[in-house]
């Protein structure tokens, strides 16, 4: 179930990435967390000028019986059977409109324009009627209709795609390629000699470009190793300092599987893709010798 919930991330990151392989992306690279920043601003203040629109509330005559409408609203809409009414004059048509849903109420519906007998839809201001009445009791309101039917204020869809981009760039801005996915390491010995790995950095989201490295446990401390890049100096690796700190787990593509350490520090995140997850596994039992050193003497008094 995980892996089906991680797919679509991976499929997300491999279409981030390659949008980073168009050209001029990496000029507009630096721009997108201020354009993210700027869509979110703009959505929030069209979701303002949205919620302070005025617009009809869709509601039942079972609902106003009940009380339910808002105490701010009075522009409604509402459904049911519309007959005839006396008061009928040269300027306003009467009726009068029931539901069968609510038997003991109606609306005394007063409109400038003639409407449609039967079961319909109107709209207008109610007056009265906004407290309800217990269950069994008449309700009546009046209700000036509009001369034609209002519409409800529909979503704002221009905020919602505003955000939902903005929201797709900040993703867009943390996602990585080859994606790396945590898993617990096997119980192995340490490493002891010298393995051939390969390296890439993982700093600023650029594209992964693997390169040969020989990670070297001879010559070095315990609970730390020598990294040796092709063309490069070596790099010390320590799982316990200040500055580093180490993953374990796997780079994930869409078509492949490979055991990895993810190196943390300040200065750059490098990733580092073993040929078998024993290699891996003891890589990560070598540079966790260090803790294992500070725990020793703690032991040892305990037993004492």
């Amino acid at each position: 179930m995980t892996e089906i919930l991680r797919f679509p991330a991976l499929i997300f990151g491999f279409g981030v990435d390659r949008l980073r392989r168009l050209p001029g992306a990496r000029l507009v690279a630096p721009s997108t967390k201020w354009i993210a920043r700027l869509l979110l601003l703009t959505a929030v203040v069209l979701t303002l000028l949205w919620a302070a629109e005025v617009s009809p509330q869709r509601i039942s005559l079972a609902d106003l019986t009940a009380g339910k409408l808002g105490q701010f609203q009075s522009w409604i809409i509402v459904s049911g059977e519309l007959g005839d009414e006396p008061g009928t004059t040269e300027s306003v048509y009467a009726y009068r409109l029931t539901d069968p849903a609510a038997p003991n109420a109606y609306l005394d519906v007063r409109s400038p324009s003639i409407q449609s007998l039967g079961w319909t839809t109107v709209s207008g201001r109610i007056e009265g009627g906004r407290d309800g009445v217990p269950e069994g009791y008449v309700w009546s309101a009046r209700l000036d209709a509009d001369a034609q039917l209002a519409g409800e204020l529909p979503p704002p869809w221009t905020a919602i795609a505003l955000a939902g981009l903005a929201f797709a760039i900040i993703l867009a801005r943390r996602s990585r390629y080859p994606m790396f996915v945590g898993e617990p390491p096997m119980d192995v010995p340490p490493a002891m000699r010298r393995l051939r790995v390969s390296v890439r950095s993982d700093a600023a989201g650029r594209a992964a470009t693997l390169a040969g490295a020989t990670l070297s446990f001879e010559d070095s401390e315990p609970g730390a190793a020598s990294l040796s890049i092709t063309g490069a100096r070596p790099v010390p690796v320590r799982l316990h300092s200040a500055f580093t700190r180490i993953d374990v787990g796997r780079i994930r593509t869409l078509t492949s599987s490979q055991p990895a350490l993810r190196v943390r520090s300040d200065a750059d995140d490098l990733v580092l893709v073993f040929a078998a997850p024993r290699e891996r596994d003891a890589t990560f039992a070598a540079l966790h010798a260090e803790t294992q050193l500070r725990r020793q003497p703690q032991t040892s008094r305990a037993t004492g």
